[in-house]
């Protein structure tokens, strides 16, 4: 292991002093040179140059309309690296130019960040909700089998008469089982997609941050944001049995019951389905009275009725004048507030 870092000091040298690991490069000479010799080589007005540190030597391009330039901006109106005669021409006279060094620095600094956070937090993340399938698929089979024990205890008492009941429930049982299953297999694969993606990502990342070219750089568009965002979570209602005392006239209301299986998907964040303007002067509490209709009050003695298309469909105002304290809808769409008397 010495010996080849040896070779490799051996191997790169400033091409002036011979000093060994040079930190900077000329990128138009091809040349490495260490820190007390750019001056020197700078000193020699013959040709241009363009210093940049060695481990960025080769990201200056070729200027594709003049080849024997080579391209120190680039041209972000055209997104473009284009050379100094580029720049003298009419094509990019007013369009906004930066040093490609800077531009490319700039470039890296977010790429990196991207590559740290899915690395350290957002891989790791769906790892762990990668592991959590195993036991919840457990979790489900142990809750069915259950389930099917105590139907079957039940049955051992009614006998042969009750066998149709029992066997129709164990169905529904079965059924419930393969929704919640489901739903885990789906929220399963949107996991493993979602980590082929990152892992890709990571990938395509690497191999770009070690790559120089400006063009790969100019099309990177990251997804860390769409990442973050974990598929949503769902929760289960799980079914119960309720056992009952056997009569025989009323089997299968005895038999008992299954609750039905609620799957219910949590968000990681609030979504926001709609804004609704309304005639308040500071909304004080709302009050739904179905999913397309909600009560308002705040700021006045008037209670407004809206739709979310933000169109008062009804108010209510108070016969004292009073601003009214609170406010609440019943099954039968009253409003009630704790002010008595209302005109409609």
């Amino acid at each position: 292991m010495e010996d080849s870092m040896y070779s490799l000091q051996d191997a790169i040298r400033c091409h002036l002093c011979e000093t060994p690991v040079p930190p900077k490069h000329c990128d138009i000479c091809h040349i490495h040179l260490c820190k007390a010799c750019v001056g020197k080589h700078l000193s020699d007005q013959s040709r241009n140059h363009y210093i940049l540190p060695f481990k960025l030597r080769g990201i200056t391009p070729k200027c594709t309309k003049h080849f024997k330039e080579v391209c120190k901006q680039l041209c972000t109106t055209c997104n473009i690296p284009v050379c100094p005669l580029c720049v003298a021409s009419h094509e990019h006279e007013k369009h906004k130019k930066e040093d490609i060094l800077t531009w490319f620095e700039y470039k890296r600094a977010p790429m990196q960040n991207d590559l740290q956070d899915l690395e350290k937090s957002i891989y790791p993340r769906y790892q762990e909700a990668a592991k959590s399938i195993p036991v919840q698929r457990a979790g489900v089979n142990k809750r069915c089998r259950k389930l099917k024990t105590a139907l079957d205890k039940q049955g051992e008492v009614l006998h042969t008469e009750i066998d149709t009941i029992i066997q129709g429930m164990k169905l529904k049982i079965d059924e419930m089982d393969a929704q919640h299953m489901a739903a885990i297999d789906r929220h399963e694969v949107a996991i493993n997609h979602t980590i082929t993606e990152i892992t890709q990502t990571i990938l395509d990342l690497k191999r770009l941050l070690e790559t120089s070219d400006v063009g790969l750089f100019s099309e990177y568009i990251t997804r860390t944001e769409e990442f973050k965002v974990l598929p949503a979570y769902f929760q289960v209602t799980l079914p119960t049995f309720t056992p009952q005392l056997i009569n025989r006239e009323q089997i299968r209301q005895q038999i008992g019951s299954l609750s039905e299986l609620a799957i219910t998907f949590l968000l990681d964040e609030p979504r926001i389905l709609t804004c609704t303007l309304t005639e308040c002067r500071d909304v004080l509490s709302v009050s739904c009275l179905s999913d397309s209709e909600l009560w308002t009050r705040g700021g006045d003695n008037i209670m407004r009725l809206y739709n979310l298309q933000g169109e008062l469909l009804r108010s209510l105002k108070t016969k004292s004048g009073n601003e009214p304290q609170d406010m609440a809808v019943t099954r039968v769409e009253i409003l009630c507030t704790l002010i008595t008397g209302i005109d409609l």
